[in-house]
């Protein structure tokens, strides 16, 4: 399919803006939390801790994002967020899933020998950690659901529809694949244990960036993104 052409009426910013106001509305979720009497806040970095930070933290925050999604779509665009971000699904989209399934086996593979080869340990990223520590299961269905389907649908709003088109309003096909790209792996040193992981996530933001050009659509990239995340998910909502 053909690309139209974009006039994104945000700018690049807008969506960055988001990404950041929506982590420190997160944090004020977790205040609140504390203050409920849900969470320790004095030992919030306790293992027992976290899956309750997770389970307030992420839900707030992709929330917080998805609103001020919707907030640029009518100040700025159109008003309807199918049109203004691309959501329409196309028949036989859905085998999308099944790439991004490939893609997050392909990574496991590579970066294990990477690390392995260079001595490199990867670590544990937090949300790993708190899923793994979660033992009750409204808990864990939270998080599974905030990996698998949260963060997907709302990242790719955000990088591969707003971020996308205010870049590709400004420069070309290509440098808006790639600068979209690593502007997605970089925003996940939110966590400093995601380190290691950044280029294998610049890799993924490139490919669902030329999914979202080749398609002209963000169907392909949310699904792929979802079976990147949902194999991780799962695994560990089965092993909690």
């Amino acid at each position: 399919m053909e690309p139209q052409p974009t006039k994104a009426g945000w700018s690049v910013w807008d969506p960055l803006l988001i990404y950041l106001a929506a982590f420190v509305l997160s944090i004020f979720a977790l205040v609140i939390a504390g203050l409920a009497g849900y969470l320790d806040l004095e030992n919030i970095d306790a293992a027992e801790e976290l899956p309750k930070v997770l389970a307030v933290l992420a839900p707030a925050q992709f929330a917080a994002m998805l609103a001020g999604i919707r907030w640029v779509s009518r100040r700025k665009g159109s008003g309807d967020m199918k049109r203004d971000f691309r959501l329409r699904y196309q028949s036989g989209d859905w085998v999308a899933l099944l790439y991004g399934v490939g893609l997050l086996l392909a990574a496991g593979l590579i970066l294990s020998f990477v690390f392995e080869a260079l001595g490199i340990d990867p670590g544990t990223q937090q949300v790993v950690e708190a899923a793994e520590g979660a033992e009750r299961l409204p808990e864990k269905l939270i998080i599974t659901v905030v990996i698998a389907v949260l963060a997907p649908v709302a990242e790719e709003i955000l990088f591969r529809g707003m971020l996308f088109d205010a870049l590709l309003a400004r420069t070309s096909v290509k440098r808006t694949v790639w600068i979209s790209g690593v502007v997605f792996g970089l925003v996940h040193l939110i966590d400093p244990a995601a380190l290691p992981l950044v280029p294998a996530l610049i890799g993924l933001g490139v490919i669902l960036g030329y999914a979202r050009q080749r398609t002209d659509s963000l169907s392909r990239p949310i699904l792929m993104h979802i079976g990147f995340n949902s194999v991780t998910a799962i695994g560990l909502f089965i092993a909690v």
